[in-house]
């Protein structure tokens, strides 16, 4: 019974008994039954309960109806990536005192969590999952929500792809219908360089948020895909799907997918060679993303690589980019690209023995212990060959040995 929630809620919150509340009205072990909803009251009763606490039932009922309704949607707009709408209904629910009821504080704080991953502020976010985490016999839904929470933290702001998806893999759809997950799910396992899984799951994100109607999230899923499907060996510069998704993210005024649109579509480029292009595609990335925007930092990376690549940028201002990068990955607390920066750094400054040194004891260390598949195999290779050409064939065959580990094939042949 609602009223009954309701009463006791503003009667704790007042700081009364039970048997204060009745006092001249009804016993106190009758005000318990009510508050549990164990009992028929008349509506006499609840009038004057509700008189004595000072507030107006039916408004409270109409309250409470009304944040049900508005935590549901808050959700549905942070799933859809409906930001100005998440955003609007957060500042309705603020000030409404009956988010403190048992009811709706565990759902509020779920949803509140999503809100922060979904703006970007991961401090206040890490502080509910520490609250969370210490909550007792929670609902099998609440359960899995918060493991969808924590795969996304570690994805997005730990950049733990396999802690990612040993939380992810736990959800069950039974008792949390949100196959969005499966979107994350596929940008950890494309993190991870497993482009099967990645594109698999992908697509059941897809048919997910095709049903929703949701443009942002379709486009966003139809690039993760595609990212696997170009990423084989044959690319056609004349062919690639990226410049219609980029044209029908610019026309629905999808700024941050038109800007990871531009970013992959001169990463695919910058692979096969295109580096003129890749400069220009990244460039329009980064004039529409803000410093601030953890994606910038991505972009900028891409950038510095295609311009050093092309060999028309001066090394001065390659090394002002690259410290450029260096600084803003300090300041954003990402480790990977800090990594990558300062490898870029003593690149650019010939400092080829402090750039295998670092790469030696810092980078490839960090990317190996993290989980980066490709830029674990990608610097292996590097430092084989390093030591190759140094003739220190200890060292070189310590670098090729995980290559050949991931290669070698269980079949056995006669």
């Amino acid at each position: 019974m609602i009223q009954g929630k309701i009463i006791k809620f503003h009667r704790e919150l007042q700081g009364l008994k039970q048997s204060e509340l009745g006092i001249g009205i009804c016993s106190k072990t009758h005000v318990s039954k009510i508050e549990r909803g164990l009992t028929e009251v008349s509506k006499d009763t609840i009038e004057v309960l509700s008189k004595r606490l000072r507030i107006d039932m039916n408004e409270e009922i109409d309250t409470y109806l009304r944040v049900d309704l508005l935590l549901k949607e808050w959700h549905e707009s942070i799933i859809l990536k409906l930001n100005a709408k998440a955003e609007n209904i957060k500042q309705q629910l603020e000030g409404i005192v009956l988010l403190q009821i048992p009811d709706f504080y565990r759902s509020n704080t779920l949803i509140l969590t999503r809100y922060y991953l979904l703006i970007g502020e991961s401090t206040l976010a890490e502080t509910l999952i520490k609250e969370m985490d210490s909550w007792q016999n929670l609902t099998p839904y609440d359960q899995n929500m918060l493991l969808h929470i924590k795969g996304e933290f570690c994805l997005n702001y730990q950049k733990e792809y396999s802690e990612a998806i040993f939380y992810l893999k736990k959800i069950n759809l039974t008792y949390y219908n949100n196959p969005e997950y499966y979107y994350h799910l596929s940008i950890a396992y494309h993190c991870m360089d497993s482009r099967v899984l990645a594109y698999y799951y992908a697509n059941k994100a897809l048919h997910f948020f095709t049903k929703a109607h949701s443009f942002t999230r379709i486009i966003e899923t139809e690039m993760l895909m595609l990212i696997q499907v170009e990423q084989e060996e044959y690319f056609d510069e004349t062919d690639s799907g990226y410049p219609s998704l980029i044209e029908m993210a610019d026309d629905l005024g999808l700024d941050d997918q038109k800007a990871k649109l531009l970013h992959n579509y001169a990463y695919q480029q910058f692979r096969y060679g295109y580096y003129d292009q890749a400069v220009e595609n990244y460039r329009k990335a980064l004039k529409i993303l803000e410093p601030s925007n953890s994606q910038y930092l991505v972009s900028l990376e891409g950038y510095l690589n295609a311009s050093t690549k092309l060999g028309i940028t001066s090394d001065t201002e390659l090394l002002r980019l690259a410290n450029e990068g260096f600084l803003l990955a300090t300041k954003l607390m990402d480790t990977m690209f800090k990594h990558y920066f300062q490898l870029h750094i003593y690149k650019i400054q010939n400092q080829k023995e402090l750039y295998y040194h670092y790469l030696e004891t810092e980078g490839y260390p960090y990317f190996k212990q993290m989980g980066y598949a490709l830029a674990a195999e990608t610097y292996e290779i590097k430092l084989f060959d390093y030591y190759m050409e140094r003739e220190e064939m200890d060292l070189a065959n310590k670098y090729a040995l995980p290559i050949l580990e991931k290669c070698r094939k269980n079949n056995e042949l006669v």
